[in-house]
């Protein structure tokens, strides 16, 4: 399985994402907002706030997947809208 096969799955199971292929890399989104991205194995995810505090993690065949599951739903989370949140998120 490759990196964007894992990140797929992942990103995929949440409620209401998107994937997008936007100049080499690979962009998913929920509710036309970004929350994750791949390009070249590596991951970047949002961290904080929509101020713009992103974590950038490269994808290695030792990645911890259920760490990148964890960091990718989290992401989610932080951009999701309010409603998919109250309606139980992921």
């Amino acid at each position: 399985m490759t990196d964007l096969d894992h990140v797929r799955a992942i990103a995929m199971l949440l409620p209401e994402a998107a994937e997008h292929q936007v100049e080499g890399e690979v962009r998913f989104t929920v509710d036309g907002r970004l929350f994750a991205r791949l390009t070249n194995h590596a991951l970047d995810v949002r961290t904080g706030d929509q101020n713009g505090a992103w974590s950038l993690t490269v994808l290695t065949d030792d990645s911890d997947w259920t760490w990148v599951e964890d960091r990718i739903a989290r992401s989610w989370e932080l951009t999701a809208p309010r409603r998919l949140l109250e309606a139980g998120g992921r």
